[in-house]
């Protein structure tokens, strides 16, 4: 891993805000986590999620840039929130995004890397990159993948520290806002008897993002299910919850560096649906 000098803002990305070989991308929901796979790509995003990223190919590595200085490394942990440049132009890698909402999540990101990423080759763990191989050539899809993926990602995360027990008030907030994104603080701080301001305090220093960060996340998580099925982004939009197509596509654009149009035509990206838990899949049409 190499760590540059800080700069005053993120570098751009040459030629435009995102481009590389997304066609052949594969991607799987998995509730509380989304793997994608592709042959490279280059893109400017800020997340919502803890994201990993493994080359595929075990002689390249990938690139990522913050405004506090670029990581590069075969397999790079992605701190959530950070604005960042992915440069994989022509380097096949997995990414595996790990939401707010998943057993995991608070370990990664307690790990706070100054330069708002952190090269993990030093852990000397392959299972992500030999899943991403296996998905990318469908020999490891469906309930298989995701058991891998998950064994895998409780591997890395036993790198971390442990978090402290969540408070049971946090916990239901976040299952009262995974049912019903639209909840406001101000509901859910009345029903647990809390002034606005200790729920909001609350919330934010069990999970790390503001309740308004996490339902967003949740809106588009929800709005991922439909990749690949031939709906409108107004359609999409309405489903998960945005204000309109216009925000749907800045809050996704923002988080995966590249318009939802690059994503949500079939040809663009092949969604994994095997075997999905009804509770992730899209309502029959």
């Amino acid at each position: 891993m190499t760590a540059m000098p800080p700069s005053s803002n993120v570098p751009p990305i040459q030629g435009g805000p995102a481009h590389g070989a997304s066609d052949g991308a594969r991607a799987r929901l998995q509730g509380d986590s989304f793997t994608y796979v592709c042959p490279g790509l280059e893109s400017r995003s800020c997340r919502h999620a803890v994201t990993l990223l493994h080359t595929l190919d075990a002689s390249m590595e990938l690139e990522v840039a913050t405004e506090q200085g670029t990581t590069r490394g075969q397999l790079v942990m992605v701190a959530p929130l950070v604005p960042r440049v992915l440069r994989a132009g022509d380097v096949p890698f997995v990414m595996v995004d790990l939401e707010p909402s998943h057993p995991h999540y608070r370990r990664f990101r307690s790990a706070e890397p100054p330069a708002g990423a952190l090269c993990l080759d030093h852990l000397q763990l392959t299972a992500l990159r030999d899943i991403g191989n296996q998905f990318l050539h469908l020999r490891l899809t469906g309930r298989a993948l995701d058991k891998a993926v998950r064994e895998a990602v409780t591997q890395l995360a036993l790198a971390f520290p442990q978090p402290p027990e969540m408070d049971e008030r946090v916990r239901w907030m976040m299952n009262a806002i995974d049912q019903e994104p639209s909840r406001s603080l101000c509901d859910l701080a009345e029903e647990l008897s809390l002034s606005i301001e200790h729920a909001s305090r609350l919330f934010t220093s069990h999970v790390g993002v503001c309740l308004r960060t996490y339902s967003l996340s949740n809106k588009i998580r929800y709005a991922a299910r439909y990749m690949g099925r031939g709906h409108s982004l107004t359609e999409v939009a309405q489903m998960a919850g945005f204000v309109d197509s216009a925000h749907f596509a800045k809050v996704w654009t923002r988080c995966y560096g590249r318009p939802p149009s690059a994503y949500f035509p079939a040809e663009k990206t092949r969604m994994d649906e095997a075997n999905l838990p009804g509770w992730i899949q899209p309502p029959v049409e």
